[in-house]
């Protein structure tokens, strides 16, 4: 009998103690949810505020497709850096241009020398759309985004100088992106109002099965639906996100005289980190 009673000793250490564990580690989640449960009630108590305020009033009537279609179109341009993406530039390139319903942009697309597939693919999708420029990075890649943009930003000067014309903003985008057919006409409506405009990043939609996909999708829509919001309320700033962010013609010029012609940071790896 005493001996039946020794054996449970050790069972009975093990479950207290992965009862501390339990309780340890719920307490740490709960702390780290705290920043999340401010965020959920900051949201939902601001949407209420707005439902019964400024969504009800008319001098605050909800934005529409022919609100941004009536404002007269500004020159946009287009940022792209590429590097080894031959297999994907051609499609974006071509369903982009097909599917905005905005006309007077130009797409500048950044290349390096020695990555010939791509300059390839680009130089034919030029000869396709004469709104397409190619801009040739001076030496070899791979180096960071934020290099390759650089260039890009001093081609999109040059060609203001040499065609006589100034572009209201410059969005960037990457090889993967696409594009809301509208997208260029709501940066047209806020653009030179407002100096930075980040629109919402969403995934492609994913079947069910696909598990770390659905993860990402909803990551971004939480950040982008709910967190970026929260965060231009109380601060007043947005980052940028890397993607499907316009740059009005007057911030970029203040970032390249900051930074000496350098408006994107060359020592990050995301070029987006400290834009915003």
């Amino acid at each position: 009998m005493s001996a039946a009673i020794l054996l449970t000793y050790p069972a009975a250490f093990y479950y207290v103690s992965l009862e501390w564990v339990a309780a340890f580690v719920a307490v740490v989640i709960m702390i780290s949810s705290l920043d999340d449960l401010f965020i959920d009630a900051y949201y939902w108590t601001r949407e209420a505020i707005r439902a019964v305020t400024v969504n009800r009033t008319y001098r605050h009537k909800r934005l529409t497709a022919e609100h941004l279609l009536a404002v007269p179109e500004q020159p946009i341009a287009i940022m792209v850096p590429a590097w080894m993406e031959a297999n994907v530039i051609s499609v974006m390139l071509d369903t982009m241009v097909n599917a905005l319903e905005y006309r007077n942009y130009h797409i500048f697309v950044g290349t390096y020398p020695n990555d010939p597939d791509t300059i390839a693919e680009v130089e034919r999708m030029r000869r396709r759309f004469k709104q397409l420029q190619r801009v040739e990075v001076p030496h070899p890649g791979p180096t960071c985004k934020a290099d390759c943009l650089n260039w890009v930003v001093q081609a999109i000067f040059l060609f203001e100088q040499k065609h006589g014309i100034e572009f209201a903003g410059a969005v960037l985008h990457d090889c993967e992106d696409v594009i809301h057919p509208h997208e260029l006409h709501l940066f047209n409506y806020l653009v030179p109002r407002k100096d930075l405009v980040q629109i919402p990043v969403m995934s492609l939609e994913r079947e069910w099965f696909e598990l770390v996909a659905g993860t990402y999708m909803d990551e971004f829509a939480e950040w982008h639906g709910k967190d970026l919001p929260v965060r231009e309320s109380l601060s007043g700033m947005v980052p940028s996100a890397g993607v499907g962010t316009c740059f009005s013609r007057k911030a970029l010029l203040a970032l390249c005289a900051d930074t000496a012609n350098q408006p994107f940071n060359t020592e990050s790896l995301t070029e987006d980190y400290d834009i915003g």
